[in-house]
């Protein structure tokens, strides 16, 4: 009976969690250009279907996490507000909520001045997050 029950763990295997998501600026860099070439409608078309599911855990990183961003241009910080906003309605397990990246990135954009009204309103319309784009009013 040992044997049998040794086997039967050896065919199911054990679930492990993937690993974790890191913030980094070469990641950050990759949605930049997803982003330029990317059908907005379609973000999943310009995305591998391991990266979408293997990535989705970078919408729930702690704030702190997006530091990383701050070396990026407005440019760049504004195709990733568009990437994230579009990701989360769009791509299968990248719910952000109260914790999207569009937060502590528009954060960071709007320290340097460059949060514009258009942007809001673009978000705004994209997005069925009420967090977005600013985070919680608490």
């Amino acid at each position: 009976m040992t044997a049998k029950i040794e086997k039967m763990s050896t065919d199911v295997g054990v679930w492990q969690p993937g690993k974790p998501v890191q913030v980094d600026v070469e990641k950050l860099k990759n949605y930049v250009a997803v982003m330029a070439e990317a059908n907005s409608e379609k973000l999943a078309e310009a995305l591998e279907e391991k990266a979408i599911r293997e990535d989705a855990g970078i919408m729930k990183q702690p704030t702190e996490a997006w530091q990383a961003a701050v070396s990026l241009t407005d440019a760049e910080l504004v195709a990733l507000i568009r990437f994230f906003t579009l990701a989360e309605m769009q791509l299968d397990g990248w719910y952000g909520g109260k914790e999207s990246p569009v937060i502590p990135l528009v954060r960071i954009l709007k320290e340097r001045g460059g949060f514009t009204t258009e942007l809001r309103k673009w978000v705004k319309a994209n997005t069925d997050n009420r967090y977005l784009p600013y985070g919680s009013v608490l």
